[in-house]
């Protein structure tokens, strides 16, 4: 028996033993707590970069897209321009790159300066005086100053994306005012050169449309059905019912958002939508509702100024041929009436069908607004965190409320090791949720990159 310890041996040693496996316990549930923490906010920097990074690019791209809306005098077409004269709001989310070389390669209808009303009546004197006092851009109406109200603004409590919207705002506002300063100093060089052209001065850009130019273009001047505008005839016609529409209401048309089909009445606004349910329908045609929409252009014949053309103030115009059974009228181009213009003008072809979309020479909204696939794809992947989001909240709670139920039995039977537990248990399901969300952020970028990639090529590929 002397091998035995004692009594007061045996508890002490029992004692020690039991309290230094609790500390190594608690020891490695700290470093196992720390290493979580340490995960979980390596991953959530990683998440904020991406998001930084991603903010970056969107404002450099903005930035780029709002400098194409700026109407420059030197980049014009058959007497338009690359840019829009600023009938619609400056919100326009076309792809502008897409429409300038479309504009270039004489595939669209350049945007036109419109006129506000037009008589046939007018000589063309009158027509000249008021075609030298247009401007080159609508400043008051593309870049008014009404806002969208931020319904956190009348809350006592923000939301958590309040400030970073607000960020925003601010700098589209900068943003803005920098385009229009940079428009009104364009505004003022065409009138210090017009004005010169006026005054017979020397060193006159030759940008400068001449009086043949306007008066080529806006002798027969049409109306457009949608802006109740005059433009020169040379419009786009769609190819479904040969309407003419101008390139400003062509840009105007798009796709609707990413919405669930309306023929399923279980996704209802308000329940919960599939994600690869969702579909965004092609753009319909505003005057016979044909899908599809697309215009085609024919491109003037008699005209060729601007890029890859004459320069506009050289233009004249050209000697036009009389018939001979028309009343008799000055063969000077200078001195032909307006209602007799109108009879030797050749009428276009009318076709009877309608031209596919994947037809040559067919634009559709789909070609100057290619993303579409991929906010589709984005919309998808939105609503798939939502939805997995809702999911481990539910699972959470669902663990939460049956630690809750046991949670009496727990402690009687062992202590604080239940509640441990549930804790671990609560951190496991916030671990998923965070490895979830990081995995759809790693998802998105990399579908990006593949678009991104795509295009890329696709624009290597048009330039050869």
């Amino acid at each position: 028996m002397g091998n035995v310890p004692a009594k007061e041996g045996r508890s002490r040693s029992s004692t020690h033993s039991s309290g230094t496996s609790t500390l190594n316990t608690d020891s490695l549930a700290t470093r196992s707590g720390r290493r979580n923490t340490v995960s979980s906010v390596f991953s959530s920097n990683l998440i904020d970069s991406k998001k930084t990074k991603r903010q970056e690019e969107k404002d450099k791209q903005r930035e780029i897209h709002y400098l194409d809306l700026i109407v420059r005098f030197n980049e014009n077409v058959d007497g338009g321009f690359l840019a829009p004269y600023g009938t619609y709001k400056s919100n326009l989310d076309y792809d502008t790159e897409v429409v300038r070389r479309l504009i270039i390669n004489r595939q669209l209808a350049p945007f036109y300066t419109p006129l506000q009303d037009f008589d046939d009546n007018w000589s063309d004197e009158e027509l000249i005086i008021l075609l030298s006092q247009l401007s080159l851009h609508s400043i008051e109406t593309a870049y008014s100053d009404t806002e969208e109200d931020d319904m956190d603004d009348h809350k006592i409590h923000k939301s958590t994306n309040f400030f970073r919207r607000q960020e925003q705002k601010a700098k589209l506002i900068s943003l803005i005012n920098r385009i229009k300063e940079i428009q009104k100093s364009e505004e003022n060089r065409f009138l210090e050169e017009k004005l010169k052209a006026k005054n017979g001065g020397a060193n006159v850009s030759p940008d400068i449309p001449s009086k043949d130019l306007l008066l080529k273009l806006y002798r027969n001047a049409s109306e457009c059905p949608i802006c109740f505008l005059y433009y020169p005839p040379h419009l786009n016609l769609s190819r479904c019912c040969l309407q003419p529409i101008c390139t400003e209401c062509f840009v105007q048309i798009r796709r609707l958002d990413p919405h669930p089909p309306h023929d399923d009445s279980s996704n209802e606004p308000g329940s919960d939508s599939l994600p690869h349910t969702l579909i965004s329908e092609s753009a319909n045609c505003p005057y016979c509702a044909m899908p599809d929409f697309g215009v085609t252009y024919n491109i003037p014949t008699d005209i060729c100024t601007g890029i890859n053309g004459n320069k506009p103030h050289s233009y004249t115009l050209p000697f036009e041929s009389i018939p001979e059974d028309t009343a008799a009228i000055s063969t000077s181009p200078g001195e032909i009436k307006n209602n007799d213009i109108s009879t030797v003008k050749p009428t276009k072809p009318r076709r009877r069908s309608s031209v596919a979309a994947d037809s040559p020479g067919v634009i559709t909204i789909d070609m100057i607004r290619p993303d579409w696939e991929q906010k589709l794809i984005s919309a998808r992947n939105k609503l798939a965190r939502k939805s997995a989001t809702a999911s481990a909240i539910h699972a959470s709670n669902l663990l939460i409320n049956e630690g809750q139920e046991n949670d009496s039995s727990r402690r009687y039977s062992s202590g604080d090791n239940g509640r441990r537990s549930s804790n671990s248990d609560y951190k496991s399901v916030e671990e998923r949720m965070i490895e979830e969300a990081l995995r759809l952020s790693i998802q998105d970028e990399e579908e990006r990159k593949r678009k991104a990639e795509i295009e890329e090529q696709r624009k290597k590929l048009e330039s050869k």
